[in-house]
């Protein structure tokens, strides 16, 4: 039996254990406060006046990211209208639209998306509605452009639980 290489070692695994201070006592280090991730920058701003929006910005913001990863699990974040009125019928953007309307964009375009963020958002046109304009998005490096998919203001509607894409 190799006894030699554990008994070597004994020492450094005893230092790592004392090191790393004993259970209960009150040196005890304590986990650090929540915070966002750096590079999660959905979370930006919760403290703003916008914080009851949150929940309406992340739709947008999940759509816009979707668009960008080509993931057509985006279009469920469309009400019925919006997605006949912005892919021409029923069901367009799963059936075809999101991939013929991603090809519409530069390739600098879904680069922007990639790093977009919805900071903030206004009251309505609606009760119970939010408005994003497409000037109040943050990117991470150069915008993208509007027109097309990318539409110069999105209104945001409460139907039910969820949060979707009205207008």
């Amino acid at each position: 039996m190799r006894v030699r290489p554990l008994l070597s070692a004994l020492p450094l695994l005893s230092a790592l254990v004392l090191g790393l201070g004993g259970c209960g006592g009150k040196d005890e280090v304590g986990l650090p406060p929540l915070t966002p991730e750096p590079g999660d920058s959905r979370l930006a701003d919760l403290t703003a006046p916008d914080k009851d929006s949150y929940p309406a910005r992340l739709v947008l913001y999940r759509f816009l990211r979707g668009v960008a990863a080509g993931n057509v699990k985006a279009c469920a974040l469309l009400a019925p209208a919006y997605d006949r009125a912005a892919f021409g019928r029923p069901g367009g953007c799963r059936s075809g639209g999101l991939a013929a309307a991603r090809r519409t964009l530069r390739p600098a375009d879904l680069a922007a998306l990639r790093g977009v963020t919805v900071p903030t958002c206004e009251d309505g046109p609606g009760e119970g509605e939010y408005t994003v304009a497409f000037a109040d998005l943050k990117w991470k490096g150069d915008p993208a452009r509007p027109g097309g998919v990318l539409a110069a203001k999105y209104t945001l509607h409460k139907t039910g639980a969820r949060w979707l894409i009205a207008g």
